[in-house]
């Protein structure tokens, strides 16, 4: 149940966000479902080091995480403006003892708003709490837009 419940909850964050790829793994970051995630993107270290890295982060916190794929350490941010074609927006979003959702993006597409981001973390905590763990997408969609 919970792990449908997760599932669902990524499809209705990845529409809500328009995000380009998406997934939900469980509290040891087993990748339960993706969309627009090849198999081998899953295998690349690259992209695996930085998906884990954030989803753990953000499960360990419980808090949303909003970063990139290239600088995630502020600090190393170069000093002049640099064109990264590889520039992606990232978001981690945990469902409190259930896993998390991972959304990216391109950055060309613009960011997605810390509000939209915000909003759907209180909405998984609120189900969760509450125990609406079987309500389908359309159900947990008009529990957003109630919010927004």
């Amino acid at each position: 149940m919970t792990t449908a419940f997760l599932k669902t909850f990524m499809t209705v964050c990845y529409q809500v966000t328009a995000a380009e790829r998406g997934m939900a793994v469980d509290t040891q970051l087993a990748v339960l479902e993706t969309i627009n995630v090849e198999p081998d993107m899953l295998e690349s270290t690259r992209f695996s080091t930085l998906a884990n890295n954030t989803l753990q982060q953000a499960i360990e916190r419980d808090e949303a995480i909003i970063t990139n794929n290239i600088i995630t350490n502020p600090a190393e941010a170069p000093v002049t403006n640099t064109n990264f074609s590889d520039l992606r927006v990232v978001v981690a979003i945990p469902v409190k003892a259930i896993g998390a959702v991972y959304l990216d993006q391109h950055i060309r597409r613009g960011v997605i708003a810390r509000e939209i981001i915000q909003n759907l973390h209180l909405l998984a905590q609120q189900l969760v709490a509450t125990g609406q763990l079987e309500l389908s997408a359309d159900d947990i969609l008009a529990q957003y837009q109630q919010m927004a």
